[in-house]
């Protein structure tokens, strides 16, 4: 006799575009910024900057929560007790990861956190060709999300997952990620900001 398999657990991951004015606009305000966010983080990473988003590119990433949470709620995996009354940011953050750089396992304040891709050089598509790479999975320079107990039968992983401009992913700011460092010589830029739901 047949039985059924029931998921009543675990976290969704969102996975989005944001605008190319938005990227460039990133860019800049970070390599003018020399407001160090470094002390702030769990990075090991020499240049992480906070900045000011503009208002217009402030509502594009309210937008793209807004799209989350829809898509949650649709689902079931979002079901508010009352009414919404606005998301409040976190100051935003940039990071510019170069070679032999990294994050560690760790998980953000606030109630769901997000990562852009604001460059991805093409050198990194071309890790996997070095000879520390060449195990069974391939892991240099992409992020990874694992929910769960450290079992094989119970830890749930999503990655690794190659980064690519201009995609967003929103989770749970307690889930669990990490990105792994890489062995070109290049910088990668992506940012991240944590977001309160305010009822």
């Amino acid at each position: 006799m047949a039985g059924q398999v029931i998921k009543p657990f675990g976290p969704t991951i969102y996975k989005g575009t944001f605008s190319e004015r938005m990227r460039l606009e990133v860019i800049e305000r970070s390599l003018a910024s020399s407001d160090d966010a470094s002390p702030n983080l769990a990075g090991n990473l020499a240049q992480e900057k906070f900045i000011e988003l503009s208002q217009e590119s402030g509502n594009e990433l309210t937008s793209i929560i807004q799209d989350y949470l829809q898509q949650s709620r649709e689902m079931g995996a979002y079901k508010p007790k009352s009414e919404l009354k606005r998301i409040s940011f976190e100051r935003l953050w940039v990071n510019h990861q170069k070679k032999g750089e990294w994050n560690p396992p760790h998980a953000h304040s606030g109630d769901f956190s997000m990562v852009g891709y604001c460059q991805v050089p093409e050198e990194l598509k071309n890790e996997w060709k070095f000879e520390n790479q060449q195990g069974q999975d391939p892991v240099a320079g992409k992020i990874q999300w694992n929910y769960g107990q450290f079992a094989d039968h119970n830890m749930t992983v999503f990655g690794p997952v190659d980064p690519e401009e201009g995609v967003i992913y929103i989770f749970p700011a307690w889930l669990l990620h990490f990105v792994f460092p890489f062995n070109s010589d290049v910088t990668r830029i992506s940012f991240s900001t944590n977001c309160k739901l305010i009822y």
